[in-house]
């Protein structure tokens, strides 16, 4: 094994991402900018600087080794001038507390290969396997090909965990190998889906079909739900409208949170303006769903 990659987590024991216990894989990258996006830091392919500054000491070790202007102290506390900041790491590589830290780095596929390998016995007993997920993982195809099949070879279920906004070829590639794929649906508008996430969805829904029509046994379809933005009638029953002449009756629900604010304050960028659900009016979209015939399961 010969490629690289960037890489920004490795969560094992992971329950969210696919069957059984699993290991997930995060890929930096992604070419779309959700509005609600929970993991800021997985959007930019180069490696990033994240502060976080509850977690400083205040040595000043940061303020002594940039010489960009990032690091500052100002009234007593350390801060970051982002827009200084060039990501070099130098103050992440003196920070004793993980104040500074670097998201992403650089992996071969057998480093990789051996992180999966201490779960091996649980993915059995689980019926678990390996998640590739970002980001989009896609946009690193070389180094994701050569990862699904190296876990292909060592018979590890592999699932793909993508927004679909993907070369088609390589897309269909993957299709032929990969056991399963978590494919997301934002919104069935494309000029509301460019509004959401920055690209319309004339690619993703180019690849959802040929998914669909190949593989539909492959496919597990996930919705982000956010307030006011996807959660329509118009748009639940369009999705319906998409995926019932394919057999699927079946939908993952992710309703929105704001778990990944802290992240928007460690890269020094403005808090999403978005809303969590109340329980009431959750159950109600969730009955929009059912009332189109698909079945829903909150992940």
């Amino acid at each position: 094994m010969s490629t690289k990659g960037i890489i920004y987590n490795i969560q094992r024991m992971s329950v969210h991402d696919g069957p059984g216990l699993r290991t997930t894989v995060f890929f930096k990258g992604c070419p779309l900018h959700c509005l609600w996006c929970s993991n800021p830091e997985s959007q930019a392919m180069a490696p990033q600087l994240m502060f976080f500054q509850n977690l400083c000491s205040g040595c000043g070790h940061c303020v002594q080794v940039c010489t960009h202007g990032a690091a500052i102290e100002k009234g007593g506390r350390f801060l970051r001038d982002f827009s200084r900041c060039v990501g070099c790491g130098a103050c992440a590589e003196q920070c004793p507390t993980t104040a500074s830290s670097m998201s992403g780095r650089e992996y071969d596929a057998d480093a990789i290969m051996k992180v999966i390998r201490k779960d091996a016995s649980f993915f059995s007993n689980s019926g678990g396997g390996v998640t590739f997920s970002g980001g989009e993982c896609t946009m690193q195809g070389a180094f994701l090909m050569e990862l699904v099949e190296a876990c292909l070879n060592e018979g590890l279920h592999t699932c793909i965990d993508t927004c679909g906004q993907t070369d088609p070829k390589l897309f269909k590639c993957l299709l032929g190998k990969a056991d399963l794929f978590l494919f997301d649906i934002k919104h069935m508008d494309s000029a509301q889906h460019k509004r959401l996430t920055g690209m319309g969805n004339e690619l993703i829904q180019r690849n959802l079909g040929a998914a669909l029509e190949t593989f539909p046994e492959k496919i597990r379809i996930r919705i982000p739900l956010m307030p006011g933005l996807n959660d329509s009638e118009e748009n639940i029953a369009a999705v319906a409208s998409r995926l019932k002449p394919y057999g699927v009756r079946h939908v993952d629900v992710l309703p929105c949170h704001f778990f990944g604010s802290s992240k928007y304050n460690a890269l020094g960028l403005p808090q999403p303006d978005v809303r969590e659900y109340v329980p009431d009016a959750l159950h109600g979209v969730l009955e929009r769903f059912a009332a189109h015939g698909l079945e829903t399961e909150i992940v």
